[in-house]
C-alpha cells in the first residue's frame, strides 16, 4: 500500500501544481483579454475557449484535493445529536458516496472524451476532448483518495516540501 499511496499522492501533488499554473494562466488571460476588449476595441478569440477548459482542469483538481483532505461542505445541526455509532456510520456512507461519485467520473470522463474526440472547439479548433481530460484524472484521484478515507488509512506520504501528506 506505501507504494500505491505515494504514487496517488505524487500524482495529487502534480496535479496541483499543473493547477496552480493553470489559476494563474488563466487569470493572465483573462486579464489581457479584458485589456484587449476595453483598451483596443477588440478580443483575442481564443481567451475564452482557454480560459474554460483551464476551468475545468482546475475545478476538477481542486475537488480531488478536497476529498483527500474532507474539505468538502459539512452540515453537522443533527449530524452532532446522533449517537457516536451513527456519526461513524454516517462518515463511512458518505465515503462511500463520494467514491461512488469517484468511479462515476473516471468511467463517464472516458466515455465522454471518447465521444467528443472528433469535436473541436470553434475558436481554437483543438478537440473537445481536451475540455474533459481531468474529469476521469480527477476521479481515480476522487475514488482512491475516498476509498482511504473509507477504510481509515492514515497517509505516511511526505511531499516534495517536506510536510506530512495529509496536512
Amino acid at each position: 500500500m506505501k507504494y500505491i499511496d505515494w504514487f496517488f499522492n505524487a500524482l495529487l501533488d502534480l496535479c496541483i501544481s499543473i493547477a496552480k499554473a493553470m489559476l494563474v494562466a488563466m487569470v493572465l488571460i483573462i486579464c489581457i483579454h479584458v485589456l484587449f476588449r476595453y483598451a483596443f476595441n477588440t478580443g483575442i478569440k481564443w481567451s475564452e475557449e482557454i480560459s474554460m477548459m483551464l476551468m475545468v482542469y482546475f475545478g476538477f483538481i481542486s475537488i480531488a484535493y478536497g476529498v483527500k483532505h474532507n474539505l468538502h461542505l459539512n452540515i453537522v445541526v443533527f449530524f452532532e445529536m446522533f449517537p457516536k455509532i451513527i456519526q461513524k456510520i454516517i462518515a463511512k456512507l458518505i465515503h462511500i458516496i463520494i467514491f461512488s461519485i469517484g468511479i462515476v467520473l473516471m468511467l463517464f470522463g472516458f466515455n465522454l472524451i471518447q465521444s467528443t474526440i472528433n469535436n473541436v472547439m470553434t475558436a481554437t479548433r483543438l478537440p473537445s476532448a481536451m475540455l474533459y481530460g481531468a474529469v476521469p484524472v480527477s476521479g481515480l484521484l476522487i475514488a482512491y483518495f475516498s476509498f482511504a478515507n473509507l477504510i481509515g488509512y492514515q497517509s505516511g506520504y511526505k511531499n516534495i516540501r517536506g510536510g506530512a501528506g495529509n496536512d
